[in-house]
């Protein structure tokens, strides 16, 4: 009997151990599932999927519901966005979203010196609106909390304005009515873009050019520009 009872003892104990393996399989199975889910999301070339190469450059045509998640993105990630009018209408800037430039925007805002060049010179450019769409506002959210930053990108996608660390964000003025969205929202853009490797500090201006200065390790930018098809 007692023979019986171990025998019992040690099958239910097995079977316990099956169970528990078996589990234990299945949640890894599910845990390397989700973290394959999450990190394709956070994937920035998971925005280049299905991208056909033409003349060199690698373009396709996309919509609004496309460019808006990549713009909640752009701060978190290596790449710069450029969002230009059509050729039709001259091709102009109609916004840029660059960590480099606005980083360098607020400083020029706040730089109270005589003695550095390129600061100066940005500072100056700051109160120039002949471009009023790609106007920048000195970049106030720039090194501040997500919150900031992404309050100033539904400011322009809805053509709102508000304060940012005390300075007024207008696009209800620069972009116009409905703001991006409205004014862009049943357009069609052409999205590119390009990687590059460079050494020392990237500099982009709201014209679009950009120079290599200083000497730093090599680095690498993604900049992604979407205009307006014709």
């Amino acid at each position: 009997m007692e023979n019986v009872t171990r025998a019992l003892i040690m099958a239910f104990s097995m079977l316990i151990f099956v169970i528990a393996f078996t589990y234990s399989m299945y949640l890894i199975n599910k845990l390397t599932a989700t973290s394959s889910t999450l990190l394709s999301s956070v994937s920035t070339t998971n925005y280049y999927d299905n991208i056909q190469v033409s003349g060199g450059n690698a373009t396709r045509e996309v919509g609004v519901d496309t460019i808006v998640p990549v713009l909640y993105r752009y701060y978190k990630e290596n790449y710069a966005v450029k969002i230009l009018d059509s050729e039709a209408n001259g091709g102009g800037l109609i916004q840029l979203f660059d960590v480099n430039i606005e980083s360098k925007i607020d400083r020029a805002a706040k730089y109270t010196g005589n003695s550095d060049k390129e600061l100066i010179s940005l500072k100056s450019s700051i109160y120039n609106k002949s471009d009023n769409k790609a106007y920048l506002f000195e970049a106030p959210w720039t090194g501040s909390t997500d919150e900031n930053t992404r309050a100033r990108i539904d400011y322009f996608l809805h053509g709102t304005k508000g304060y940012i660390n005390n300075t007024l964000v207008d696009y209800k003025s620069t972009i116009g009515d409905g703001g991006f969205l409205g004014q862009y929202g049943n357009k069609t853009f052409t999205e590119s873009f390009v990687e590059y490797a460079y050494e020392g500090e990237t500099i982009s201006t709201e014209n679009g050019v950009e120079t290599i200065t200083g000497s730093t390790q090599e680095n690498s930018k993604i900049i992604i520009t979407y205009q307006v098809s014709n």
